[in-house]
């Protein structure tokens, strides 16, 4: 009999155990978890609040637009006020006339790129708001002069692409890329010398709230 209670107080003590190590392991999970979700706040409100600053900077005003097709998706997309928004970005069309080097300068210091041209709906958009007097820096470079074209955000460059005007790229000195109008062929993109002074276009993230 004593023997039988014995078993049993050892079997309950274990059983005790088992649970209270399991009721640990849970809390020390829940703990992780907590902590990296905070650390993964911090990170994220920073980068954001970075980001917010730079915009703040420069642009005193911001526009938003209601996107998303439910209330559940419904989002806040955000540009400058005097920026284009488009897709996921948002567009400036720069009247100043720079270098290649100068013009990347100038949209970096908003917190932008020169614009990397991705689809062709992209590239109809952007057009409608150019002026066909003026050619205007892309974001594309070929840096080495070898046919090599290189977007400045890294998308991979597509080389079967068609935008360029027929039988450009022509020349391995002009290594900067631009849009420009011609009257025998409307749009198009034109390889010049990065040096050449041209208005330019600007492409930065839109802001999502």
């Amino acid at each position: 009999m004593i023997q039988e209670r014995q078993a049993q107080e050892k079997r309950i003590c274990w059983s005790l155990k088992l649970w209270s190590i399991a009721l640990i392991s849970i809390i020390l999970l829940s703990a992780c978890f907590i902590v990296s979700c905070v650390v993964t706040y911090h990170f994220t409100s920073n980068k954001y609040d970075k980001r917010l600053s730079v915009l703040h900077t420069y642009h005193s005003n911001l526009i938003c637009f209601s996107e998303g097709t439910t209330v559940a998706e419904k989002v806040w997309g955000c540009c400058p006020s005097t920026w284009k928004p488009f897709g996921s970005s948002c567009y400036l069309i720069s009247t100043e006339q720079h270098f290649w080097s100068k013009s990347e300068e100038k949209c970096a210091e908003m917190g932008a790129h020169l614009v990397v041209i991705n689809t062709e709906a992209e590239q109809n958009f952007i057009i409608q708001q150019l002026n066909k007097t003026f050619s205007y820096f892309l974001g594309l470079s070929d840096p080495q002069g070898n046919n090599n074209w290189q977007w400045i955000d890294h998308t991979p460059f597509e080389k079967n692409v068609r935008f360029w005007h027929q039988n450009e790229p022509n020349f391995s000195a002009e290594q900067c890329a631009t849009i420009v109008f011609w009257e025998s062929r409307g749009w198009g993109w034109n390889d010049v010398f990065c040096d050449s002074k041209r208005n330019s276009i600007c492409e930065m993230k839109k802001i999502y709230l």
